[in-house]
């Protein structure tokens, strides 16, 4: 196991140790916090120099410094592209197309991460975050299979309550209210204690479901057991 997968492992151990601080983050948030931790941990290594220029850039986008971090990403990339920040840095350049409001170039760079990018560690984040970028763009039966195939695929990840009030969300858009009512009963079956499992309940009251039952999944759901 590497550095990063043990960073990834213990930042997911302090999440489910501290559920309540956690789900009141943002998901932007995440990546920063990950971003600062793997900056903190590389600043030392052979790739001093493309760490700490990431660093910089990080800087720049929470700061809302899109267009400095934007030129400083493209320059980042011509001098450092076959380092082992590179994932990071593509990572980087997602979440400012995501900032930028470019939804649909944002959701392709996420899901090349997905495809290819190293460790494995980073495509669960890269899969949510292509779920929400499809959202955003109005794809919304796409961002709903990605949704799915997040939860089919990690059920225990620390982003998995987030895709099911997702994955509810999306199915409320499209009108689908049975679907959304299935998801809704789920969460509140696996996640009785999170912060979003009042805004859960109180969706099922809306949509006439129940609070307790929990029917079977719609075939074109297909909710992980």
């Amino acid at each position: 196991m590497n550095s990063f997968e043990k960073f990834i492992q213990n930042t997911a151990a302090w999440i489910r140790e501290n559920q309540e601080r956690f789900w009141g983050i943002l998901g932007g948030a995440i990546l920063t916090l990950l971003f600062i931790g793997l900056v903190i941990h590389h600043h030392q290594t052979e790739n001093e120099d493309a760490w700490s220029q990431l660093g910089t850039i990080q800087g720049q986008l929470m700061q809302g410094k899109l267009e400095d971090a934007r030129k400083a990403l493209d320059s980042w990339q011509t001098k450092f592209q076959g380092s082992n920040a590179a994932t990071y840095a593509q990572f980087m350049k997602a979440d400012l197309l995501y900032r930028s409001a470019h939804y649909a170039e944002a959701a392709q760079t996420y899901a090349a991460i997905v495809q290819s990018g190293k460790p494995n560690a980073v495509k669960p984040l890269a899969l949510s975050a292509e779920a929400d970028s499809e959202e955003m763009a109005g794809n919304l039966p796409r961002a709903q299979t990605l949704s799915q195939q997040f939860l089919d695929q990690f059920p225990d990840h620390f982003l998995t309550a987030s895709r099911y009030m997702g994955q509810a969300r999306l199915a409320e858009l499209i009108g689908d209210r049975s679907a959304a009512t299935a998801v809704y009963e789920r969460f509140v079956l696996l996640f009785p204690q999170s912060p979003w499992t009042a805004l859960a309940k109180t969706r099922l009251q809306m949509l006439g479901g129940s609070k307790t039952a929990q029917p079977a999944a719609p075939a074109a759901l297909s909710l992980p057991h």
